[in-house]
């Protein structure tokens, strides 16, 4: 054999061996093996087609660290709000959302007046998930969700964000190699979990597919129809940064005789926001906005968020506060949301 075959045959030899790499490293995890195919065999279960089952495990390894390791050490939990705000609403989105705003100012609109979504917060979404589409996004969503769904924080939950993804994939579209995720598992410029998409995705441009990767009239109606679907209220903003009375933190979230329940969209994160009042009531504790000024005159049910323990920051905010936190459940998500679409305003 000469030498250039024998460079042939060495590199579809190797080409080979990367093809099976993932099966023979499950291999040598016997007890994810086992998991693998109980997995396997729920997604049998579901009635797709066998292609489809084959392109879904085609790629999956063992268990990703790096991935584990991302889930356990989100931003959100590790860093502080000022470090958290001031990296994310950057003079880069504040820049470029503007300019996105105007670019697409009818297509949004059309959007605004079909969902009752104000277009700053579809556009302060679409910035803060992929940098208004332009992130790369390469890893494999089905080797990313058996990860997740192998490890013991939310494994059921990623367990049936994998089943959603075996069938959005036997549905024809999207196509296999359009299914690359964040290490969470999330989809496309809006950053969709699988669940997500079969609930809230649009096809806005009538093109007979919902494409939230390539399409930005279906990217922005899909936003918006997350937000309606989770009770978005168009007459009113967020919320706002607030001025509060120095050292009356603790006697501020101290629970009082008049306080409000949350509202719905609200209920569920009681532990995160758990004192509500009036946004009267707010203003006769002391309370007002950054500059100084009154709160608004307005009635509506308010809640108090603190930011780091002795900075005297704090923000008013209102129910759609709440719509916010369900794209992300985290306060300084969130926040970051409504202060960057501010600039917006």
């Amino acid at each position: 054999m000469n030498k250039s075959c024998h460079l042939l045959v060495t590199l579809l030899s190797s080409l080979i061996l990367l093809s099976f790499a993932p099966v023979l490293a499950a291999q040598d995890n016997p007890e994810f093996q086992q998991w693998l195919q109980e997995l396997r065999t729920e997604a049998e279960a579901l009635g797709v087609r066998p292609e489809t089952i084959e392109l879904a495990f085609s790629e999956i390894t063992p268990p990703v660290q790096r991935i584990i390791e991302s889930d356990r050490s989100q931003p959100e939990r590790v860093q502080t709000f000022d470090d958290y705000l001031s990296r994310r609403v950057s003079d880069w989105k504040i820049d470029n959302g503007r300019e996105r705003l105007q670019t697409y100012a009818d297509l949004l609109a059309e959007v605004e007046k079909e969902f009752g979504v104000q277009a700053r917060f579809i556009v302060s979404i679409w910035g803060m998930e992929t940098n208004f589409g332009t992130f790369p996004i390469r890893e494999s969503l089905f080797n990313v969700l058996a990860t997740l769904a192998y490890d013991n924080r939310r494994g059921a939950f990623f367990r049936s964000q994998f089943l959603s993804a075996v069938e959005m994939l036997d549905s024809g579209f999207p196509g296999y190699e359009q299914l690359k995720s964040s290490w969470a598992g999330a989809m496309g410029q809006p950053q969709f979990i699988p669940s997500s998409y079969e609930r809230y995705a649009v096809d806005f441009d009538d093109d007979g597919r919902k494409d939230i990767w390539n399409s930005e009239a279906d990217v922005f109606a899909s936003i918006a129809n997350y937000f309606r679907a989770n009770g978005w209220s168009d007459d009113r903003t967020w919320g706002r940064p607030v001025q509060i009375p120095v050292e009356m933190e603790a006697e501020l979230m101290r629970e009082r005789e008049g306080d409000l329940s949350a509202p719905s969209q609200c209920r569920r994160y009681d532990g995160r926001l758990p004192v509500w009042r009036d946004l009267q009531q707010w203003q006769a504790m002391g309370v007002r906005k950054a500059d100084g000024s009154d709160l608004p005159t307005r009635s509506i049910p308010a809640s108090l968020v603190l930011a780091d323990e002795g900075d005297d920051r704090a923000y008013i905010v209102y129910s759609n506060f709440c719509v916010l936190m369900s794209y992300n459940p985290a306060l300084k998500y969130a926040l970051s949301i409504g202060l960057l679409s501010d600039y917006f305003d």
